[in-house]
């Protein structure tokens, strides 16, 4: 049966996406939630876990205006109000779009800037 997520109950939530075994979360004030496997990294935690159960405050980007959230297979991305991406997770293809595979399953989170153009 279906019951609302209670870590975020009184956190409005306006984005939620779906990786593989992962989900990411993007609050109305800019703030991200993950929860999940954390096999890659995906989870953007800093500390590689086995998984997380419920959803867990992206610390690292909580200073960071962002916008939107999008997952993937094993990766994780959100995209700041400037227009910056950050991404995380598997990277072993170069899904990260960090111009080569390195820092694959680094658990690190990389930031691509916007360019003006």
């Amino acid at each position: 049966f279906l019951r609302p997520l209670e870590a975020l109950s009184y956190i409005p939530v306006c984005q939620v996406a779906c990786g593989s075994q992962h989900s990411v979360a993007l609050t109305k004030d800019g703030q991200v939630y993950t929860w999940g496997l954390d096999s890659r990294g995906q989870l953007g935690l800093g500390k590689r876990r086995p998984g997380v159960s419920s959803p867990q405050h992206l610390q690292s980007l909580s200073a960071t205006p962002l916008v939107q959230i999008s997952a993937g297979g094993e990766q994780s991305f959100a995209l700041s109000v400037s227009g910056g991406v950050f991404s995380w997770g598997r990277n072993d293809c170069g899904q990260l779009g960090l111009g080569d595979t390195t820092g694959k399953n680094d658990n690190k989170i990389h930031y691509t800037k916007a360019s003006s153009s």
